[in-house]
């Protein structure tokens, strides 16, 4: 039973982790686009804060992934998320007049309590985490 339960830990760690090491990577690969992106929600000193959200997903995802140091990766990861939720899917914000809007609001909603959800494991994680 022990041996099974280390097994399944092992998958919902990495499972957990690749949207962080993915995200952070896509970044990468996505330069220019990522940059757009951030200006167009008025972020200052863009450079400076797209090399920092790549290296919090990557060291927090990798920590949390090989279970080294993974309160020091949830809370790394909890720095990255909790802004980047605020900043980039305010669907409050968004005007709700026309179908397109609409949809566009209910997406950012979506993306919003995901990210909420994946706050609240970092959470869990932290606290029931033996380091």
């Amino acid at each position: 039973m022990e041996k099974s339960k280390k097994y399944i830990n092992r998958i919902g760690r990495v499972l957990f982790s690749l949207i962080f090491i993915a995200s952070g990577l896509s970044k990468i690969g996505d330069w220019d686009k990522t940059v757009h992106y951030m200006e167009a929600h008025q972020m200052l000193f863009v450079p400076f804060f797209l090399v920092l959200a790549i290296l919090l997903q990557i060291a927090g995802g990798l920590s949390i992934m090989w279970s080294y140091k993974t309160k020091v990766g949830a809370i790394l990861l909890v720095i990255f998320l909790l802004p980047a939720t605020f900043i980039f899917h305010d669907f409050w914000t968004l005007p709700a007049q026309t179908d397109t809007e609409i949809m566009i609001q209910q997406y950012e909603m979506v993306s919003f309590l995901k990210n909420i959800s994946i706050l609240g494991a970092l959470v869990w994680l932290f606290n029931n985490e033996s380091e």
